[in-house]
Order: C-alpha cells, then structure tokens, then sequence
C-alpha cells in the first residue's frame, strides 16, 4: 500500500505563512510607531505609501529570520537523528573493505561480551544490534540505494522490497501521490478564491522539488552539486558530517515551501492598491467623481481662507461699511486669481474643460471657443 508522505511538517508552512507572519508583521508594526513615533505626531495610516513600504520591510525582515530559522532546525535535527554512515563512522562513499576494517574496531569496542563491567549490558546489546543492522544496509546494495535516497523510512515503508527496482517503483507511487494531493489542494484552493497571490511561485516549487525527488529516486548516483559542490565544502570546513540526498531532498521541500509563501505574502504590497491591481491610463466614472470630491474639498478650503483673511484685513473698516465691501471684493478677485486658480487640480480640471468645448469646432474658431 502506498504511504502519502503528507505530514504537519509539510502543511505547516502554509498556515505560518500565511496567518501567523502576517500577525507578527503588524504587531511589530505597531511597537514600532509606539517606540520611535513621539506622542501627537501622525502616524502613518494602513494603505498609505509610507506604511506599505514599512510593511513590507518588517515582512522581509520577518521572513528571512524565519528562514534562516527553519533551515537551521531542519538541518539541526537531522543532524541529531540516527544516520548509519555517522553510527558507524564512515563516510558516504565507504567501500566494503574500508566498511569491514572500521566495525571490526567497533566490535572490539562495543560488543557485549567486551564491554566494561559497570555498563549497561542491555543498553550496549542494544546499540551493538543497531550498528549491526547498519553495516547490514551499507553492505546491501539495494538498502543502501535506498537509503540514501529515502532514509530510514524508505526502508520502513517497503519491507517487500527485495531490488533496487522495488525501491523505485515504490518512491515513484509515492511522490505521484504525494505531490498530487499538493497540487490538487492548491487548485481546490485557488478555484475558491485562496492562494491566489504567488500560486505560480507555489506551483513552481512543488514541481522543483518533485523532480529534484524523482532525479534522486531513479539515478544510480547522487545529485552532482551534492556529491561535487555541497559535500566537499561541509566537510573541508569541518561544518557537519556529509549529506545524504533524503537529507538534501527534506531541507528542498522545506526551503521551496517557505520561499513559495513568503512571496505569496509580499507581491500585495507591491500594488497600489492590494485588492485591486492598478492599470496605467484607466480613467473610470469612479475616478472621476473622486476627483471631483477633491476639487470640491480644495474650494471648500480656499473659502475658509479667504473669509478668515477678509476678517482680518477688514478690521480697520469696521465702520465703513462700504469700504469695507469693496476691500473684500476686491481681496476676493486676488485669491481667486493667485491662489485658487493657481492649485494644479484646478489648473488640470480648467485646462480638460476647455479642451473638450474646442473637439470639432473650426480650426479658426478654436482660440475663441
């Protein structure tokens, strides 16, 4: 029966990405205005240029720690989890005879009937089982593909499995399952309006990582970068003990998911308006009328100021009262021409009219219309 390899580990991403950063981005956001925003200035209001940018910075901060963090964890864990080449203290290219040498000195070492008195006799039996059933995998030809491409689960999952073929027929049903069950999840999701942002990064990943997975699966040897690139750097640095391409394969699933949301996340913030792409050159009733509003909040402005100047320049004259009309008359004709006319909504709302009463009039006609 085949095993769909659909775990929390696996769906997790999903949900974090998409709820729980979001979350910390605005709660982040909102200490921050309370820190370095001093009390009675403005703070920048949700959907302006200023809090998007800052959005999307905290995002990005956000995310790479994340990452960096989720990495980290994988790769710590897989470090502290059994691993018959580490148990055995050989490398991943380790022949028979090399293999043959290094458990001789660990039967002296380890095998129950050697072992100190004071120790554990269970405990040692037990761990004396455990590297013997290891050299067993390593001396295997079809275990130790197996192995080293599916871990010690692969081998779990497919007691049956005598050949190498086994090994892969199993791994293909597998993966055909496994990433099916993702992309139908993901299209279920995007049909009802989910994921919609950053679904071809998502679907970009998923297969990534399924023919990284199905490569590792039907080749003979490892990945190139891994056994030319990755392999030879961890282990001249002295960074960790080589990888093994299941371990590769888990920390690509881990990595592609996380990239996959956080772009998911981020390219809204790239909009203007993040429900409603903008379109160059769109000029709609709507926009029309809020344009409107804005001309007509301008002039509603400018009367403010006019009236409150014509107060106060009109205090000498409170007792005449016909000078007093024509200095507000007067003042009234200076900001209208100076100041009103002069704001460049006005100046663009002036400039539209007049162009439209000039459409298809005589071309002599045109200055005068």
């Amino acid at each position: 029966m085949v095993s769909v390899d659909v775990s929390w580990d696996a769906l997790a991403p999903f949900f974090i990405w998409q709820f729980l950063i979001p979350m910390a981005a605005g709660w982040m956001q909102s200490t921050l205005y309370a820190i370095f925003i001093r009390a009675g200035d403005p703070k920048p209001q949700p959907g302006s240029a200023r809090y998007v940018r800052h959005r999307r910075r905290i995002l990005m901060f956000i995310y790479l720690a994340y990452f960096t963090f989720t990495i980290y964890e994988v790769d710590f864990n897989l470090q502290r989890s059994s691993n018959a080449y580490n148990d055995l203290g050989v490398p991943v290219d380790v022949d028979a005879g090399e293999l043959a040498k290094r458990f001789r000195k660990l039967t002296i070492k380890y095998h129950p009937d050697k072992i100190k008195p004071g120790v554990n006799k269970e405990r040692a039996n037990a761990f004396y089982v455990h590297l013997t059933s290891m050299r067993e995998i390593v001396l295997d030809p079809a275990k130790r593909f197996a192995y080293d491409r599916f871990g010690p689960t692969g081998i779990a999952q497919c007691k049956s499995c005598i050949t190498i073929g086994d090994f892969v027929d199993q791994a293909i049903q597998g993966a055909l399952v496994t990433y099916g069950a993702l992309l139908g999840f993901l299209l279920a999701a995007n049909a009802l309006g989910f994921f919609k942002d950053g679904a071809y990064w998502r679907y970009l990943a998923i297969v990534a990582v399924a023919v990284l997975d199905l490569r590792t699966s039907m080749r003979p040897d490892h990945p190139p970068f891994l056994a030319n690139w990755l392999n030879p750097l961890v282990t001249t640095l002295h960074l960790r003990p080589a990888y093994l391409p299941f371990q590769v394969t888990i920390i690509a699933k881990k990595a592609s998911i996380s990239a996959a949301q956080f772009l998911g996340l981020l390219i809204p913030l790239y909009r203007d308006d993040p429900q409603r792409p903008a379109h160059l050159g769109e000029d709609t009733e709507e926009d029309r009328h809020k344009q409107i509003d804005r001309i007509e909040a301008l002039v509603q402005a400018s009367k403010t100021d006019v009236s409150r100047l014509l107060e106060f320049e009109s205090t000498p004259f409170k007792e005449n009262e016909r000078a007093k009309v024509e200095l507000r008359e007067a003042l009234k004709k200076y900001m209208v021409q100076n100041v009103v006319h002069q704001e460049k909504d006005v100046r663009n709302a002036i400039g539209q009219t007049i162009a439209k009463r000039r459409i298809g009039a005589p071309h002599g006609a045109q200055g005068t219309k």
